[in-house]
């Protein structure tokens, strides 16, 4: 059984209120550590949906200029079909009139190609229009979740700062009454057992790990007349009727 002979009270009433402010202080890391994340996951998402914006509607604008040019080829084509179909009535001979018929089939396959492909350009544009304004909403609603974030990281951080640095002050005062061997364990312990290094006693087993204390060492912790340590976690055992202002 690990123990140490000191001014026991004392020091492990200093103990138990230096774990708090431990844990104040990890509790307050732990929120700044999960709002910078935040805002910059955030950040990425709307430059993404930006970017996103700038593709689509450079493509809209793509579509516009081929949606137009197959406007205008299928109006030409038009034209040479019609100018054709009159020169029918001009013909004199069965070859004249079969070579204008296949000019006027192969200008009907180009005119119904251009029409295909004008339908599937429109076709395209809707969908990005919709896929647009959705994005546009999208981004409209981030902005101002991540202005609020943002508004809100800036208050913690301006807030906690100031708690952040009378916690610390806390802590060194409390450190100033503690024997430096048990501050050395306490760090190490707190470390390797997920910031609780203190525990009270729950009945006859470490409140901490569970393991069974003996008789002996539950009297003395009850006395107050020496600091023990649990055998298997390490961590220090206390009473609960010690009392912290």
């Amino acid at each position: 059984m690990h123990f140490f002979y000191i001014e026991v009270t004392m020091s492990m009433e200093k103990l138990i209120e230096l774990q708090g402010i431990d844990i104040k202080l990890r509790d307050l890391n732990a929120l700044l550590g999960d709002l910078p994340s935040k805002v910059e996951e955030l950040d990425q998402q709307e430059e993404s949906i930006k970017n996103s914006l700038v593709e689509q509607k450079d493509r809209l604008k793509e579509l516009e200029v081929e949606m137009h040019k197959k406007d205008v080829n299928i109006v030409q084509i038009n034209d040479k079909i019609n100018n054709f179909k009159d020169q029918l009535f001009l013909v004199t001979n069965n070859k004249q009139y079969d070579a204008l018929m296949n000019e006027i089939d192969h200008l009907k396959e180009k005119r119904a190609t251009n029409e295909t492909e004008s339908i599937g350009f429109l076709e395209e544009k809707e969908t990005l229009t919709e896929s647009v304004e959705s994005m546009e909403s999208e981004l409209g609603e981030l902005s101002k979740n991540l202005t609020a974030r943002k508004e809100k990281l800036e208050t913690a951080i301006s807030q906690s700062a100031e708690e952040k640095s009378s916690l610390e002050k806390q802590r060194t005062e409390q450190l100033n009454g503690i024997d430096l061997n048990i501050v050395s364990v306490y760090d190490r312990v707190m470390k390797a057992r997920d910031g609780l290094a203190v525990v009270n006693l729950s009945d006859s087993a470490c409140g901490g790990c569970g393991a069974h204390i003996p008789p002996q060492t539950i009297t003395e912790v009850r006395a107050k007349t020496v600091i023990h340590r649990c055998d298997v976690c390490g961590r220090f055992l206390y009473n609960q009727e010690i009392s912290v202002n």
